[in-house]
């Protein structure tokens, strides 16, 4: 078995470190000038060339910390391309050392629209991706889980035609849950759709005649051939590969076989129109569109294998995924960031030098022969004991099909099994750390159970980035390029079903972890009883900031029992709706009491409404009350009363997309196990609990017949 290299002693040549010191002092009191931030710059190459791998790059990286706002901000404010030239050498600098500097080297040369980290950087820093993938490497992890929305793909126009089962389809009349034709012949459903708007459209033809007309940014699998020498499948956009057709390069495209044997002759402008593109849940998101040609899209994974490979091109890697599609597609989109022109892999690592490939056994060498590989790829059920291995890194993506397995729990038991008797043993030491990409289909997933036994213990976290960041209401997925908004989110929930949109996009397990309310625990009716009721209550949790939802149930009361007849559940911002709709429940209902949570502005709030039902000579007793007690053990402790004594109407009765509907999918998701984006409803019920409960005089918002505040 292969053994780690001992930690080399940390060396440091204390005059750099005084004369870095120096230049830094000079910097702070006159301003940087390119002169003094070139000058920093050379002591870190020069400390680095003195002491090679022992050299102390915690300390020097710090410098270049320090270094790179400083030119960012002479760059910015001059325009004077060395400064460029310098941040593009202090980013060559820190590559082998610093995923996120590795990356934005690694695609400096490719056309911003067509790189895939710099217009992600924000949100992927934002979200904690990047340094945790750092704390990898950095031995402060040993386990990451990441769970994200699914991409985008790219555009083309509506008139466009896209191979389905059943024959062509125009690409405008395509739509979410839609089967078409997938690169090997097989059928994918189509996952989402993104109208793309009015964009120029160019038609590509090829040297057999056929073309179809996309966009530039269009990505495309292809091959780049000159003189003779062929880099192997990329990816890229129609713009790129005609950046590169000016520069000598043929490039040959993948008919539905799947090989590269038709040229592409021409790209021309043709018009501009509606365009939009799909993203379908096959391995390679390759579809057919016209003549049967084949698109695609990418992921992040690949990035950070192929900077594992540059830093421990000694050590091997193995990637375990659910079907050997998905493995063969991680093994060209790594093998293409290696051997691609597009990146500047080889100028990172100099020393790493492609050694030996093999696209049947879908294994990747550097340097020179090894018993395992750096890079290996297999699938479950593959048969692989023994043949592979893994001293460095064992990633598990999408080890789960779809759905269909995900609601089996025997299914989800078995994959258990063979996570922890198959792939879980080709670690061939305590040291191999393990990165786990996936939807949260399940709480019975491969992640779901790490997370039961590890989450919150030192080594290992957990990222599961939801569409909507709970705090702001803003997307967490706004790139720079080919971003999502919030009305593209709130398209897409109209469109799919309940449970698919939550694992796919909030990252909610179908069934959510510590479940406080179960639906077989919740008792429900189809019509009121026959006699008036004793009481009509509603108790009223108001909206404070970001996605907090106005939460109001009516309760009709008869004996000990509280039917649940009806609710707001709106997440507005706009008092003026609010007020509006408030009172109209009120009144509809002929509501006798309504209780508002004072806190957050909610005594205005009550002011506002009563003084409106009072105008519409409604008679309703409008009262007012702090909460006080924590809200999780509140909402714990009362929803034993809950159960007991709410009844809630039949699911046939309301649609899941009305306040009722919202209302019922909050109460039964709330976890007391993890954390819960939207606890105003569950909150509201405990409230409610307490106010029959307790029965307590409180003070009025207003008073009727004096029409006074507060008295």
């Amino acid at each position: 078995m292969p053994r780690r290299q001992k930690t080399p002693t940390i060396q440091s040549d204390e005059q750099n470190r005084r004369v870095a010191q120096q230049v830094i002092a000079y910097i702070e009191q006159n301003g940087p000038d390119y002169q003094s931030l070139s000058d920093l710059f050379d002591v870190c190459l020069i400390e680095r060339q003195k002491y090679r791998l022992t050299f102390d790059k915690d300390y020097w990286l710090g410098i270049t910390r320090r270094l790179k706002p400083w030119v960012m901000d002479c760059h910015i404010a001059t325009g004077d391309d060395k400064f460029g030239a310098l941040l593009d050498r202090i980013f060559l600098y820190e590559a082998p050392y610093l995923f996120s500097s590795y990356m934005l080297y690694l695609e400096k040369d490719r056309n911003p629209e067509d790189r895939f980290y710099e217009p992600r950087m924000r949100a992927f820093n934002k979200m904690g991706i990047i340094k945790a993938m750092q704390d990898l490497e950095d031995d402060k992890l040993k386990l990451l889980s990441i769970s994200l929305c699914p991409g985008s793909g790219k555009a083309l126009p509506l008139d466009a035609h896209v191979l389905t089962p059943s024959g062509w389809k125009l690409m405008g009349d395509v739509r979410e849950g839609d089967e078409v034709i997938s690169r090997h012949g097989d059928v994918a459903r189509v996952l989402d759709v993104f109208p793309q708007g009015v964009k120029p459209v160019y038609r590509v033809t090829l040297d057999n005649g056929a073309s179809c007309e996309c966009t530039m940014n269009h990505l495309w699998s292809v091959q780049l051939v000159k003189d003779d020498s062929c880099n192997g499948e990329t990816v890229t956009s129609l713009e790129r590969i005609c950046d590169m057709m000016r520069k000598g390069y043929a490039a040959y495209i993948p008919m539905q076989e799947g090989y590269f044997e038709n040229k592409i002759v021409s790209v021309e402008y043709t018009r501009d129109t509606e365009c939009q593109c799909i993203y379908v849940d096959h391995w390679s998101h390759l579809f057919v569109t016209d003549d049967h040609i084949l698109t695609h899209n990418t992921t992040l994974e690949k990035f950070f294998v192929s900077w594992v490979m540059g830093r421990h091109p000694r050590d091997y890697n193995l990637f375990f995924s659910h079907s050997a599609d998905i493995t063969d597609m991680f093994y060209r989109g790594v093998l293409d960031i290696l051997a691609n022109p597009d990146y500047n892999w080889q100028q990172i690592f100099p020393e790493a030098h492609l050694y030996k490939t093999n696209a049947k056994k879908q294994e990747i060498l550097i340097n020179n022969y090894r018993p395992f590989a750096n890079l290996q790829c297999t699938s479950i059920g593959a048969g692989n004991a023994g043949k592979v291995r893994a001293n460095r890194y064992l990633l598990c993506d999408d080890l789960i099909p779809g759905i269909e397995v995900a609601m089996n729990k025997n299914q989800l038991d078995k994959l258990w099994g063979i996570y922890t008797a198959d792939a879980r043993q080709r670690k061939l030491n305590s040291d191999v750390k393990e990165i786990h990409i996936a939807t949260r289909w399940s709480v019975h997933d491969v992640i779901g159970r790490l997370k039961m036994m590890y989450d919150g213990q030192p080594g290992y976290k957990f990222i599961a980035v939801p569409d909507i960041d709970p705090q702001t209401g803003e997307s967490n997925f706004l790139y720079d390029y080919n971003g999502m908004t919030v009305e593209f989110f709130r398209d897409q929930e109209l469109l799919m079903d309940e449970i698919t949109y939550r694992c796919l996009y909030k990252n909610e397990p179908i069934e959510r972890e510590g479940l406080l309310y179960h639906e077989d625990e919740l008792r429900r009716y189809d019509v009121l009883p026959g006699q008036e009721p004793d009481a009509i209550l509603g108790i009223c949790d108001t909206k404070s900031t970001g996605i907090d939802y106005m939460f109001l149930p009516v309760a009709y009361q008869y004996g000990d029992d509280f039917y649940i007849d009806d609710c707001i559940c709106d997440n507005t911002a706009d008092f003026n709706i609010q007020y509006r709709r408030l009172t109209d429940i009120i009144l509809k209902h002929n509501m006798q009491q309504c209780e508002f949570e004072s806190n957050a502005g909610g005594d205005r709030i009550a002011f506002e409404v009563g003084t409106r039902v009072q105008e519409a000579k409604g008679r309703c007793n409008i009262t007012t009350k702090p909460t006080e007690t924590n809200k999780e053990t509140r909402i714990i402790v009362n929803s034993d009363w809950v159960k007991k004594h709410c009844l809630f109407k039949m699911k046939e009765l309301y649609s899941s997309k009305s306040d009722y509907g919202k209302m019922m999918s909050f109460l039964l998701s709330y976890s007391v196990a993890g954390k819960n984006v939207n606890d105003d409803v569950p909150d509201g019920f405990a409230n409610f609990a307490l106010f029959i409960q307790k029965k307590e005089r409180v003070r009025p918002a207003y008073f009727i017949t004096g029409g006074m505040w507060g008295r």
